[in-house]
């Protein structure tokens, strides 16, 4: 970890992402710009997180640790996704391991001052709220999708969901397929399988560990609206 002592691009981040939006109060004297490599620890598991973050740049892996010594990839982070937040209502102790999966940039505060700004703040709570519930939903719905329809449309709200814009391009960034295969609760081998599907219909490209789509529209006929 290290940090970015731009000012001015703090303030790039706080205006792209309408930060302020969120507190009642405008905290940006207490927020730092702080960069994660590919592969280091945001987070590690059973120890304490003191900052509070929110994801402007890059991405993150949550990973569990299982007791019988293996490990469960839980999902990918993107912007503007926080961590540390349910640190601030139970145990300070982090239960995941949050691991940049590129270079990563988060705007950060210390907790021990974080947690005594928000404890009044009804913006940030409402805020808190309603993330947690579309997380939920979005976990709801994921399962529902999961068992009542093919893994091409799995795969297909998986890829909308979780896309981003990069210049021209619409993509998804993954560490590995392998880990997007756990994620999705398939083989590796099925999901290479519905890949090259994809891939022979025109609809995505792969490049090296990144999913390009080529055509949103078509690859949008797959995607599964829930109410």
């Amino acid at each position: 970890m290290k940090i970015i002592n731009s000012s001015n691009l703090l303030k790039k981040y706080i205006e792209l992402y309408n930060i302020n939006a969120i507190f009642s109060d405008n905290l940006e004297k207490y927020m730092s710009l702080y960069q994660f490599k590919k592969g280091e620890h945001l987070f590690t598991s059973s120890e304490k997180v003191n900052y509070f973050y929110l994801l402007v740049s890059g991405g993150t892996k949550i990973v569990l640790n299982l007791e019988n010594g293996k490990s469960l990839l839980i999902d990918y982070s993107k912007p503007l996704e926080m961590l540390g937040e349910m640190e601030i209502i139970n145990s300070p102790y982090s239960k995941y391991d949050i691991i940049a999966t590129e270079d990563t940039t988060v705007i950060g505060i210390s907790m021990s001052i974080f947690s005594k700004l928000i404890a009044d703040d009804p913006k940030f709570w409402k805020y808190l709220y309603n993330s947690t519930l579309n997380k939920l939903q979005a976990t709801v719905n994921s399962n529902i999708i999961s068992s009542s329809y093919s893994f091409e449309h799995v795969l297909a709200n998986y890829i909308i969901a979780h896309s981003v814009e990069k210049g021209d391009k619409i993509l998804l960034e993954s560490t590995s397929f392998n880990d997007l295969s756990q994620i999705l609760g398939t083989s590796y081998r099925h999901l290479n399988r519905v890949l090259k599907k994809f891939i022979d219909k025109g609809l995505i490209i792969k490049d090296n560990r990144r999913i390009i789509v080529v055509d949103y529209e078509k690859l949008s006929k797959y995607y599964i609206e829930l109410y």
